[in-house]
């Protein structure tokens, strides 16, 4: 597909889960389209905040003309051509390049503004120490160095033998790098049974996933776990579904 046009589907909240995926691999191979995504990216946050000063001292144009000019013997069709101009008005301002406020979450902004990659906790890899070249060395060795790919591999290896809840957070993070929300949901969801040391991580980076994959509902109800859970992210988990609502 065109970049453009994939840019153009993404900013315009029309892109498709397969395009999503196509952007998300461009953004971390492509580094001159990574650059014209985040320069589009910043300019639509400030197109945003232009719109609104703007369109509010539109509506109240029109408010204050419509006080001056309109003559108590105006007839009703008048008024109705005010609001309808208005309205218009307001429909051009808001869907100016195609960035239209109601048009509802845009799932891919916020999944961007939200996810960072979760740090190796578990397994210091330190060099010059006789560490030894285990399987879960390795594992840690390639997340750490965004091997992705082998990580995944390696940690799906781990997970026949180690079926803990470490391999599973892991495994996940290394699908959600890939972008592969589905995986990613299913061995979050693991973890979250067993109900242990990664319970409010793996509730965060679940609803990260479930907002990739444009599932509103799921996405609150796993941040409303998070905030109940309250030990991780509990005031960014709070703000997105400030967002979402």
């Amino acid at each position: 597909m065109d970049k453009e046009q994939l840019l153009y589907n993404y900013f315009s909240d029309r892109i498709t889960p397969e395009e999503q995926k196509l952007l998300d691999q461009l953004l971390e191979t492509d580094k001159e389209f990574r650059q014209q995504f985040n320069f589009e990216n910043d300019l639509k946050q400030v197109i945003r905040e232009k719109e609104n000063s703007e369109l509010k001292s539109r509506l109240v144009d029109f408010e204050d003309d419509i006080k001056k000019e309109r003559p108590i013997q105006k007839t009703t069709l008048d008024i109705r051509k005010w609001a309808i101009a208005a309205s218009v008005a307001l429909v051009i301002g808001l869907g100016w390049l195609g960035y239209n406020t109601f048009s509802g979450p845009n799932y891919g902004n916020l999944y961007e503004d939200n996810f960072q990659e979760y740090p190796n906790t578990v397994y210091a890899i330190t060099r010059g120490e006789d560490t030894g070249d285990s399987q879960e060395r390795k594992a840690f060795m390639a997340y750490e160095t965004d091997n992705t790919s082998e990580a995944i591999a390696l940690f799906t290896e781990l997970k026949q033998t180690q079926n803990t809840e470490t391999v599973n957070f892991y495994l996940a993070q290394s699908y959600l790098k890939i972008s592969e929300p589905k995986r990613a949901i299913d061995l979050f969801d693991q973890v979250i049974d067993v109900n242990g040391e990664f319970l409010p991580q793996a509730l965060w980076y679940r609803s990260l996933a479930y907002l990739k994959l444009r599932e509103k509902e799921k996405a609150m109800e796993s941040l409303e776990a998070l905030v109940e859970d309250g030990r991780y992210k509990k005031p960014e988990a709070i703000e997105l579904l400030g967002e979402l609502e």
